[in-house]
């Protein structure tokens, strides 16, 4: 039905373009037209080209998010058991073997906050002024700061990738910086300001888009007048 839908519509194509011109038989004018919207539908199909690259890269992106989720559920759930049972958390090595039981369960819990944040930095969902916000609350404390010293030179030394590496360098640089002076933390930027940039950006470019199209549109309609 589709595909007889559409072989109507091109068959009857010439008496719909009947409208532009005051003679039905003017066949090169009709063809003029026809070839202005050559020009049109290249436009889109460029634009059609990209919408569907950024879909694919949105869809590669949810797919990872998605494996990240789910191996942090899983070692969510490991640190989870360790910090509700001590015969767990013995199992984690000699620093959860002996010693204080209340400061091991802040090591772990303080590593389920980090964890956290690194999904979201390597999702791009947490902005660097944020993140440096709540990571200097963080590591003001003596929990926090007591982990990131026990940690930071194997952690800075893990890294795969650039932007795992700058996730870290924010921890290490909010980490020294409340050591120095803990009572002075960065503003964080506020969620509305930094999500309420995007649908006008997605606006601006579409506008953009149709803008450019109809100035092609109108310019060649405007040479093959003057023709």
């Amino acid at each position: 039905m589709v595909i007889a839908l559409a072989a109507g519509l091109v068959a009857f194509s010439p008496i719909a373009l009947r409208a532009w011109t005051p003679r039905f038989g003017d066949w090169e004018r009709l063809s003029w037209i026809g070839q202005t919207y050559g020009a049109a539908s290249a436009l889109l199909a460029v634009l059609a080209l990209i919408g569907i690259s950024v879909s694919l890269v949105l869809q590669a992106r949810e797919a990872k998010a998605t494996r990240e989720q789910a191996v942090r559920a899983v070692h969510t759930d490991l640190l989870r058991m360790a910090m509700e049972d001590e015969v767990y958390r013995r199992a984690w090595g000699p620093y959860f073997a002996a010693g204080d039981s209340e400061r091991q369960r802040q090591h772990m819990y303080i590593n389920l906050i980090i964890s956290n944040w690194q999904m979201r930095w390597g999702l791009r969902d947490i902005s660097e002024q944020h993140l440096r916000a709540t990571a200097h609350v963080l590591l003001s404390g003596e929990p926090g700061q007591r982990f990131w010293a026990e940690g930071r030179e194997l952690r800075l030394r893990a890294v795969n990738g650039r932007r795992e590496r700058r996730f870290h360098q924010i921890l290490d640089e909010e980490y020294q910086h409340a050591r120095r002076d803990p009572a002075l933390p960065p503003a964080p930027l506020p969620a509305e300001e930094a999500t309420a940039t995007k649908p006008w950006l997605l606006l601006g470019s579409v506008l953009a888009g149709v803008t450019v199209l109809v100035a092609v549109w109108r310019r060649l309609v405007g040479r093959r007048d003057e023709a």
